[in-house]
């Protein structure tokens, strides 16, 4: 029977492996508390190493990329589907594996029940692990570990009871073999993930590259801009000294006529007196 235990195992501590800190670097991200159920701690392991990745891809993807876009190219269309194709392809990778771990669950189902067996009464000893979701793709993620995590539960139960197969070498090989198909497939969502990520943060730092370049070429355009209005100011400047010295000799020049003027007009009758 199932005997799930009601206490919440804190992130940190199953997190403990991951070194990306999402939460504390972005803090202003909204996030919807919630908990995973989990019984195999290869699931856990696999949880505690792509969470946290999945997070940040599908945060950056959904929403930093529409914020970095929107604050760069104000007024103008952003190749906004390209971000819509990364999403989409996301949600179809999720589909894909909802759809694989379903299949999977119910024909194990139904081999226990046709040896016998209630899937209810499986003991699963179920550690809630709590977690914080940011995007819809994060909630997609943790519903899959859940599937995952029961599936590999049936697998292991068909295996207790010689269920899988009758010979126990082909038994302990089918057994091992679907355990690295499951982790392929959940390491397959991070790898997916991190792909998207790569592709839609080139396009991001293409455009804030470009607006970048475009800003400096704004502020060089400005300068010289700048430069050619003072270099005017400084000439019309230098015109305006250059008419007011002229206006200066010519009014100096214009005394001296005048005076030399008076001097010649006083000496003129003591010349004739004489």
């Amino acid at each position: 029977m199932n005997r799930p235990t009601p206490q919440l195992i804190r992130m940190k501590k199953w997190m403990r492996k991951s070194t990306i800190n999402f939460f504390e670097r972005n803090k202003d991200a909204i996030a919807a508390p919630s908990f995973v159920p989990l019984c195999n701690q290869m699931i856990v392991d696999i949880m505690s190493t792509g969470f946290e990745v999945i997070s940040r891809d599908t945060y950056f993807i959904t929403c930093r990329s529409r914020q970095i876009l929107s604050y760069n190219l104000k007024g103008k269309v952003f190749r906004e589907d390209e971000i819509f194709a990364a999403e989409r392809a996301m949600d179809e990778h999720f589909e894909r594996l909802h759809e694989y771990f379903d299949t999977r669950i119910d024909q194990g189902e139904k081999k226990l029940v046709m040896a016998g067996f209630n899937p209810s009464e499986m003991q699963r000893l179920v550690n809630n692990y709590e977690t914080m979701t940011v995007t819809n793709g994060v909630t997609q993620y943790l519903d899959i570990l859940a599937k995952a995590d029961y599936y590999i539960t049936i697998l292991h139960y068909l295996w207790v009871t010689s269920e899988l197969s009758d010979n126990p070498d082909e038994a302990r090989r089918v057994k091992l073999n679907t355990e690295r198909e499951v982790r392929h497939h959940l390491y397959g969502i991070v790898r997916a993930s991190n792909t998207h990520y790569n592709n839609i943060r080139r396009l991001c730092n293409g455009v804030v590259e470009k607006r970048r370049q475009e800003r400096l070429a704004q502020a060089e355009r400005d300068r010289q801009k700048a430069a050619e209005k003072e270099a005017k100011r400084l000439a019309a400047a230098k015109q305006r000294q250059s008419e007011q010295r002229k206006k200066r000799l010519a009014n100096q020049q214009q005394n001296l006529s005048a005076v030399q003027s008076e001097m010649d007009n006083l000496s003129s009758p003591a010349v004739a007196a004489a």
